[in-house]
C-alpha cells in the first residue's frame, strides 16, 4: 500500500508565529525528558494527583441535552466536540435541500458554540467551516480536520481565519480528514477515511479507498510534524504512518484516534474494530486489538481511561449505541448507554471542573422509505448527551 514512510510531502507555513508545533522533543521517546514533557502537557487539563483517581460509574447515566438546534434537512451529524473557555464547540454536518438544478452538496459543516444552560449559537458558517474533528494544541489554538478542502487547519479564535497546515499527500488532496489527536510536542496524528468527501469533489483527485468492508489502499493515518528547511523556513511535513500496513483492517473507514495518557501508545478505531499501537519516536508497532465492533470517536480522562463510542447488542436493539470505557491496561470498566440515538459519534470533557462528559450523536431520520427505528421507537434527532463523572478529562 505504501512506500517507505520516509517519503515526505513538505508544505510551507507562511507565518512563523503560527506555532501549532514546537520542536523540543521527539514524540514517544520513553526518556526522562520526554516523560516530563508529557506530564507538563497533561497538566494543562489534569490537576495534580488526578491520574490516581479511580473512575466510579455508580448511578451514572447520560442525559440528553434539551434545545440543541440543527442546521440541516433530514440527516444531521454532531461531531468533533471540544471544550474551550467555558463553552463547547462542535461540528454539525449535513446537507441543505437541493438547489434549482437538483444538485445537493453533501457533508457541509457548521461550527456551533454552546454554553451549557444556554442556547447554542452558530460560531462559523458552513461556507467557511467544513470541519469534522476539533482539537487544541499546546497554545490553545483550534486545530481542525476539514472535509471542505481536505485539510488539517488552524482556525483563529478571534478572526475565524482558516489557515491550512497540510492538505495533500503525494500531490493529491486528502479524502476527508476526520479525527485528530495532538501530542505533547504538537505532533498531530489524524485519520483520513473517504466517506465524508463532499459530493462536488472529483474522486480521482483524492487518495481513494474502498466502500465499507473493503481494505483496498487509499485511506490512511497520517502524522504531521514541524521542521525547518535548509533555508530556515518553517514547514510542515506529513507522513503516512504504518498503522494500515500493520493492520489492513484499519483501511476500512479509519475514524477515532487518540494518544494514551503517557503517549506511549496510539489508539485507532475504524469500521472493523479498535487497535492500540506502541509509539516510539513517532513510529508505530506491535498492534493489539481491543474491540471488534465499529468505532467512531475516542476520548480520555486524566486517570488514563479511554472512552470509545461504539455499538453493543442489547435486549432493546441489536445496534445499541454506547460509550465503552477501557482502563489504561485496556480492561473494560463499564459502558454508558446513549438512548434513542441512531449513531453515537464522539466525546469530550468540559465544564468548570473538567468532569462533565459530553457525548455527541447523529441521526438519518429515514431508513429508505421507512422511519428509522432505534429499538421499538423512532430515532431521536441528532443531539448531545451529558453526565457528571468523578474524574477530570481532556477537552477533545
Amino acid at each position: 500500500m505504501f512506500k517507505q514512510a520516509g517519503h515526505n510531502i513538505c508544505i510551507s507555513i507562511a507565518a512563523l508565529n503560527m506555532s501549532f508545533l514546537s520542536a523540543s522533543y521527539a514524540n514517544g521517546a520513553p526518556n526522562k525528558e520526554a516523560l516530563n514533557a508529557v506530564s507538563n502537557a497533561n497538566a494543562l487539563y489534569c490537576s495534580a494527583g488526578s491520574q490516581n483517581v479511580p473512575l466510579n460509574l455508580t448511578n451514572v447515566e447520560l442525559i440528553r441535552a434539551k434545545n440543541i438546534p440543527l442546521m440541516y434537512q433530514g440527516f444531521n451529524n454532531i461531531e468533533g466536540p471540544v471544550w474551550y473557555q467555558g463553552a463547547l464547540y462542535y461540528s454539525n454536518m449535513g446537507s441543505h435541500q437541493a438547489d434549482k438544478n437538483g444538485f445537493e452538496l453533501s457533508n457541509q459543516t457548521t461550527i456551533w458554540r454552546w454554553v451549557p444552560d444556554g442556547t447554542p449559537q452558530v460560531w462559523m458558517k458552513d461556507t467557511i467551516a467544513g470541519t469534522n474533528g476539533l482539537a487544541l494544541d499546546s497554545k490553545n489554538q483550534l486545530v481542525a480536520t476539514r472535509q471542505l478542502d481536505g485539510s488539517l487547519s488552524v482556525i483563529d479564535w478571534q478572526t475565524k481565519k482558516v489557515t491550512p497546515i497540510v492538505s495533500t499527500y503525494k500531490n493529491k488532496r486528502f479524502n476527508s480528514p476526520n479525527d485528530l489527536t495532538i501530542a505533547y510536542d504538537n505532533t498531530i496524528y489524524f485519520t483520513d477515511p473517504n466517506w465524508n468527501t463532499p459530493s462536488n469533489i472529483n474522486t480521482t483527485d483524492i487518495q481513494g479507498g474502498g466502500e465499507p468492508g473493503s481494505i483496498v489502499p487509499g485511506q490512511r493515518i497520517y502524522r504531521a510534524t514541524k521542521s525547518y528547511s535548509n533555508d530556515g523556513k518553517l514547514q510542515t511535513t506529513v507522513n503516512a504512518t504504518k498503522v494500515t500496513d500493520l493492520v489492513p483492517a484499519l483501511r476500512d473507514k479509519p475514524n477515532g484516534i487518540i494518544l494514551s495518557l503517557n503517549q506511549e501508545q496510539l489508539i485507532v478505531g475504524g469500521l472493523q474494530g479498535l487497535w492500540a499501537f506502541d509509539l516510539h519516536l513517532g513510529e508505530v508497532s506491535n498492534p493489539q486489538k481491543l474491540l471488534n465492533t465499529p468505532i467512531d470517536g475516542l476520548g480520555k480522562d486524566c486517570s488514563g481511561n479511554i472512552y470509545v463510542t461504539t455499538t453493543r447488542e442489547m435486549a432493546e436493539r441489536k445496534d445499541g449505541q454506547v460509550v465503552v470505557i477501557l482502563d489504561k491496561k485496556h480492561k473494560e470498566l463499564g459502558m454508558l448507554k446513549v438512548p434513542g440515538i441512531h449513531i453515537v459519534t464522539n466525546v469530550a470533557f468540559g465544564g468548570p471542573d473538567r468532569k462533565t462528559l459530553f457525548v455527541t450523536g447523529l441521526t438519518e431520520p429515514m431508513n429508505g422509505k421507512e422511519i428509522r427505528q432505534c429499538g421499538n421507537k423512532p430515532c431521536l434527532k441528532a443531539g448531545i448527551y451529558t453526565t457528571k463523572l468523578n474524574v477530570e478529562g481532556f477537552p477533545f
